[in-house]
């Protein structure tokens, strides 16, 4: 067996440590994350997030009333994370929205430092009250328009990089530019973290009923206004799109009908 293949098998046994873990919290099981045979560019294993002590400040849609339903997910990406050393320093997440995902990861690590981006100025205010609680921790700026990184809108000393609904702002080409320009810019090690829709071929007949189904557990708005500018890419399309830009290892964490979270690694 390859390095490259031993390094594959370690990070999907990861994934699978976190998402117990998480699911041991919710059941108040702490003990029942246990893991052998680590790799020394792991971390010893990790306790599981008391979230006892994590309190999500309660989303407050701008587009709607509805709760917002994709914690789990945000959760797990910081799970995941904390089980590989060292600790992130400098999270950015590239329009942040209301800071859902930046919450995840501030609650996780009490050190890290995070850069807050939106395309508009309109969600900092919610933005501002869900992570008050972190002070001077967080830094905002208006910018990154569209999802897009190359005009260096993201500080060098970022070591993730995390994302939600790229698709609603960017084409295809704009996604594979994206991935790009984070993979140039992460240092080894360092992480680019997407959670977003996925698209199913033209002649698909699964897209529609998953979409109806979703509703019912998903809530109709997690995020900005939909200004899809293409058709949303489909799962091999995404997958193809990280490998092109240099990420090696993608692995799907976690996929709920037509969302998913996507997490890669830059050896």
């Amino acid at each position: 067996m390859t390095s490259a293949d031993i390094w594959a098998v370690s990070f999907v046994c990861l994934i699978v440590t976190a998402r117990l873990a998480i699911e041991a919290t919710y059941a108040q099981a702490p003990d029942a994350n246990q893991s052998t045979g680590r790799q020394t560019q792991e971390r010893p294993v990790a306790s599981p997030m008391d979230l006892t002590t994590f309190q999500p400040v309660p989303f407050e849609a701008i587009n709607g009333n509805e709760s917002d339903k994709l914690s789990l997910p945000r959760l797990m990406a910081a799970a995941v994370v904390a089980q590989f050393k060292p600790d992130p320093h400098n999270v950015a997440d590239v329009g942040s929205y209301q800071g859902e995902f930046l919450e995840a990861f501030m609650a996780r690590f009490p050190e890290v430092h995070a850069l807050w981006t939106d395309s508009v100025s309109r969600p900092e205010p919610f933005a501002r009250k869900r992570l008050a609680r972190f002070g001077d921790r967080v830094t905002y700026k208006v910018t990154c328009s569209d999802g897009d990184i190359s005009d260096g809108c993201i500080p060098k000393d970022t070591d993730v990089i995390i994302a939600s609904w790229v698709t609603m702002h960017q084409p295809k080409l704009g996604i594979a530019r994206f991935y790009e320009d984070a993979h140039a810019q992460l240092p080894s090690g360092g992480w680019l973290i997407i959670l977003d829709h996925v698209g199913f071929p033209a002649d698909s007949p699964w897209e529609a009923p998953l979409k109806r189904a979703q509703r019912e557990f998903h809530a109709r708005s997690e995020g900005p206004p939909p200004f899809v500018k293409t058709p949303v890419p489909t799962f091999s399309e995404e997958m193809a799109a990280f490998r092109v830009a240099g990420f090696d290892d993608v692995q799907v964490v976690w996929r709920s009908f037509t969302d998913a979270l996507f997490m890669a690694r830059k050896k």
